[in-house]
């Protein structure tokens, strides 16, 4: 049976605050060191001659800068955007599923020559429908897993909202889910921490087989939200890769499974509801690349 067990990694803020420490560090060395050995001069002291050497000044005072870093650090943290204040931009964002709207018949022209581009002419028709069939799935959880097994033999993704979901505003720390009956509901949100999602799962993709693990950050409402307690959020944007990819539920355990549990091979994708043609040509035509480049190695 697969441990519960929320695995978390060292953040890259983390690894910031250090290096913003060391850096502090190095400055107060260089600076203190002119500042005494300046201060030496003009009193025409020597530094054999004191009671305290300048070397043992300058120790204590990095052992302060330390002691402040360590102090300082949590603060500098907290005033980082995160995720959610990240793809909610400045006035909040509301984001419809990806391929409600790159799935629309507006765009087989769009799939066509992104696909020609990568696999021939000859080969784009069957290149698109190959792509569109692999994230039209409707199956999940325990039903895809009697369906699918552990994927070996081939599988489809369900990427489409769950429980009746027409989009989500994302807005700072909180997340409305508007619903495809026209009501909605607002939950705001806590960050929990990095989780990783499939670890210890393998994947066959492509004639290859790997752990298909990857992290999100976790968001957890801070009311009884339901189906929507917690979200798990990838590090894709709308500024990087034109689309945000996430989970959502009632069970933190169960959305750490990939492909395995209540929510195997689900994993839902939004793009921004005011999204420009510019913008939607470059998602499919991400899409198409990072899907058949490997299909083509």
């Amino acid at each position: 049976m697969k441990s519960t067990r929320n695995w978390r990694k060292c953040s890259r803020d983390t690894l910031t605050e250090v290096m913003l420490c060391v850096t502090i560090e190095l400055r107060l060395e260089n600076t203190n060191r002119k500042f005494l050995i300046g201060w030496l001069v003009k009193t025409n002291r020597k530094e054999e001659n004191m009671k305290h050497p300048v070397k043992k000044i300058i120790s204590h005072l990095l052992m302060f800068a330390l002691v402040l870093c360590v102090a300082i650090a949590p603060s500098l943290a907290e005033s980082k955007p995160d995720c959610l204040q990240t793809i909610s931009g400045e006035n909040g964002t509301t984001y419809s599923n990806l391929f409600d709207v790159i799935l629309s018949d507006d765009y087989d022209s769009v799939w066509e020559e992104h696909c020609k581009a990568i696999v021939g002419e000859e080969n784009a028709a069957e290149a698109v429908e190959m792509l569109k069939s692999f994230i039209s799935g409707d199956v999940y959880g325990d039903d895809a897993v009697a369906l699918y097994g552990d994927g070996s033999e081939g599988f489809i993704f369900d990427c489409w909202y769950l429980n009746d979901v027409k989009s989500f505003t994302m807005n700072g720390d909180e997340i409305t889910i508007n619903k495809l009956d026209g009501t909605s509901e607002t939950h705001k949100y806590r960050c929990i921490g990095t989780y990783q999602i499939g670890a210890d799962e393998t994947m066959t993709w492509g004639g290859e087989t790997f752990c298909p693990a990857f992290d999100c950050e976790v968001y957890q409402a801070t009311d009884d939200a339901g189906d929507f307690t917690y979200f798990f959020f990838r590090d894709d944007t709308m500024e990087t890769t034109y689309h945000i990819e996430f989970r959502y539920g009632s069970d933190l355990a169960a959305l750490q499974q990939y492909m395995k549990g209540r929510y195997a091979y689900w994993l839902a994708a939004g793009i921004d509801a005011n999204a420009d043609a510019e913008t939607i040509d470059n998602v499919i035509a991400l899409f198409c690349t990072e899907n058949l480049s490997a299909e083509e190695e």
